[in-house]
């Protein structure tokens, strides 16, 4: 570039030296030849800067926009990352909770079971000592108990 710039300012100088012997000009007309040489070529010159500046403000002002989009992106990456993990949790804590209560029940139903005694009311399998359940009725009316089956080995399990 600046090879060119170069070429330029010889080019202008070259013209108004040569000219003169060419054409037959006098002093003054080539010293104003020479005068408006130099200012073309510092025109060029200047125009060339310009340029180069305007280049560099847009290659920065690309760049300034792209980090702002990448820095965005992985701000939306990390924030999903970390609502979904609060969400896993969640589940987590969730099935460990269903999973207790499962547990606790079938243990509830199991000694309900191996006592005689329904829980709530509801005889397991229909059936309840003597026939009546607490807070309600087994159906029929019978439970094993009444029956004399449990000395048979017979569990409501």
């Amino acid at each position: 570039m600046r090879f060119l710039v170069l070429l330029a300012i010889v080019g202008y100088a070259s013209a108004s030296v040569i000219s003169p012997l060419v054409y037959g000009i006098n002093a003054g007309d080539a010293q104003a030849a020479v005068i408006d040489a130099t200012v073309a070529a510092q025109d060029q010159v200047r125009a060339v800067g310009e340029s180069q500046a305007r280049a560099a403000e847009a290659a920065v002002q690309w760049n300034t926009e792209a980090v702002r989009q990448a820095s965005e992106a992985a701000r939306d990456i990390n924030e999903n990352a970390y609502w979904n993990g609060v969400a896993a949790s969640q589940n987590l804590v969730a099935a460990a909770q269903s999973q207790s209560a499962a547990l606790s029940g079938a243990a509830a139903a199991a000694r309900a079971a191996h006592l005689g005694v329904a829980p709530l009311g509801v005889a397991p399998l229909g059936v309840a000592p003597l026939g009546v359940a607490p807070l309600g009725v087994a159906p029929l009316g019978l439970g094993y108990a009444g029956l004399g089956l449990r000395g048979l080995g017979y569990r409501a399990w």
